[in-house]
């Protein structure tokens, strides 16, 4: 099936193939003509939606088009057995019109001619046995009957009435008895006369009675049902299935959040726009990033500017990316990227997991959280035939509500509880415990320093959670804030990293330091492990 668009005014069109979910979120509230079905050759389906005069974003930018293409004249070829799709054909510029715009399909097939010609044949040569029978059938009805020249097998005539009688013929004055011995003899025809109580009135000039031939009317009935049945079937060529174009279905069509493939080329993408916000000193982060994740970004690149540093993106030697969510808007998934050796600290291999969220197909994806876990901890997703991850247990959502208050406790007065997670006595766990050891160390000179831990609450980690082969994988994050009091008779200086985040200039002795501790929940068998590498300075303020 080719369909072709073609616009009078010479304005630039734009055609498009998409999976339903994200047509229809993307044009939802837009002014469109719909097409749901078509008959050839000439009717079509179609029906009109009031709604604004053009999308929120632009169609040329959206990332989730299967096919696309634009030009003055547009047209996509699609094979009718294809996985379903719905096709969009737009101006290519928001501001243009549809006006003067033709819409054309047209529908190539192979075999039909032939088949047709194949029918034709046959039709004719049935319609030509019919005939045939038919007229012979009409010719025994009228042709006319053989001539009697004997009496029926086995009859003789009667000796005794061999007088003449009533009919009798011309001989009737011959000898009967000698007469009728020669003609015995030499085998001539039977006596010209026959007894009274034979003959019937008015029937000397007509055929005698004989039995019906049904061998003609049985063929007739053959070969009518052979005609009717053949058109029956002649009549259903226009249907086949070589020939019968399947409908457009405008439903939402399932697709996974990132379709097989194309995990890389989100992470590639990803990695080059942070890469280049970076540089710009955070412009239009917002469009890659989103809360929590976009604090820790925005303190970073305020550290680093502070300590004359440059930041730069990871970069990525494998990536792999699961989510459930197929259907509908808003959507989330899980990526997975190990980094390259040069990009990462440290003698392990890292690989960094992000949680990532969509809520339209007018939007971007926004990476929401990300932290590192050892590359050899990275668990093992168990994907179905169409690419979905089963979400974690709901058990498991509960594990991670809990272990998000045995974080908070933890950070606070570095004990773990019995029970809770693993790994809290690790990595950036320890890293923070150690700060606040050295600020509270008695050379410091600070009198007071107090911390106070919350688990984040403005996203649900626990509604995003994924089954894994032994378990399943999650992620937290809890905020912290230390307030630190020095002497009054002190200068309070806590280094370039917590000066280069103050949000005031007011002079006092006591400061506040608000800090986030992302982290990832593994859950295996029976055993949590919570895993950071690292942890963040949001901001700071004093008072």
């Amino acid at each position: 099936m080719t369909v072709t668009a073609k616009n009078s005014k010479g304005t630039e069109l734009f055609v498009g193939t998409a999976s339903g979910v994200d047509a229809d979120s993307y044009l939802d509230g837009v002014a469109q003509e719909q097409i749901s079905d078509v008959s050839f050759p000439n009717s079509a389906s179609h029906r009109f939606t009031p709604g604004d005069a053009k999308p929120e974003a632009d169609i040329a930018d959206r990332d989730w088009w299967i096919s696309s293409d634009t030009g003055k004249t547009v047209a996509k070829t699609f094979d009718l057995d294809a996985e379903p799709q719905v096709l969009v054909i737009a101006p290519a510029n928001s501001d243009d019109s549809l006006d003067g715009t033709t819409v054309s399909l047209q529908m190539r097939v192979k075999g039909v001619f032939a088949l047709s010609l194949l029918g034709i044949a046959g039709t004719i040569i049935l319609a030509g046995f019919s005939v045939f029978f038919f007229m012979r059938w009409w010719a025994s009805r009228i042709r006319p009957p053989k001539k009697d020249v004997g009496p029926p097998s086995g009859s003789e005539p009667d000796s005794s009435d061999s007088g003449p009688g009533p009919g009798a013929g011309s001989s009737s004055g011959r000898d009967g008895r000698g007469t009728a011995n020669d003609r015995t003899v030499k085998g001539e025809p039977g006596p010209a006369t026959q007894p009274i109580s034979t003959v019937q009135p008015d029937t000397a000039g007509h055929a005698p009675p004989r039995r019906r031939d049904l061998r003609n009317r049985r063929s007739f009935r053959a070969v009518t049902a052979s005609v009717l049945g053949t058109g029956l079937v002649l009549s259903g060529c226009a249907n086949m299935p070589i020939a019968k174009p399947s409908s457009p279905d405008t439903t939402p069509y399932e697709r996974t959040a990132v379709r097989a493939g194309e995990a890389g080329k989100f992470m590639t993408n990803y990695t080059e726009s942070l890469d280049k916000t970076l540089g710009d000193k955070g412009s239009d982060l917002d469009k890659i990033q989103a809360v929590p994740l976009i604090d820790h970004t925005r303190a970073q690149i305020q550290i680093a500017d502070k300590a004359k540093q440059k930041l730069r993106a990871p970069n990525f030697t494998e990536v792999v990316a699961g989510s459930p969510n197929f259907t509908e808007y808003p959507m989330w998934f899980y990526a997975f990227g190990t980094a390259d050796k040069k990009s990462t600290d440290g003698d392990k291999q890292l690989t960094q997991v992000m949680l990532v969220t969509r809520e339209s197909a007018s939007t971007d994806p926004l990476v929401r959280s990300a932290s590192y876990i050892p590359t050899d901890q990275m668990p093992t997703l168990m994907a179905d035939d169409s690419g979905a991850v089963e979400k974690g247990p709901e058990d498991f959502s509960e594990d991670l509500t809990t272990a998000s208050g045995d974080v908070s406790s933890f950070l606070v007065d570095g004990k773990a509880k019995s029970g809770g997670p693993e790994g809290l006595k690790e990595g950036g766990f320890k890293g923070f415990r150690d700060y606040l050891g050295d600020l509270r160390d008695k050379d410091s000179g600070f009198d007071k320093v107090d911390v106070d831990c919350k688990p984040y609450e403005d996203l649900k980690f626990e509604d995003m959670t994924l089954s894994t082969e032994n378990g399943a994988i999650g992620m937290g994050e809890v905020r912290c804030t230390l307030t630190i009091k020095a002497p009054s008779d002190y200068a309070l200086d806590l280094g370039d990293t917590v000066e280069a985040v103050k949000t005031n200039d007011k002079e006092g002795d006591t400061i506040k330091v608000d800090t986030a501790h992302p982290y990832v929940l593994m859950k295996t068998g029976d055993e949590l492990t919570a895993v950071a590498t690292d942890w963040n300075v949001l901001s700071s303020k004093v008072e």
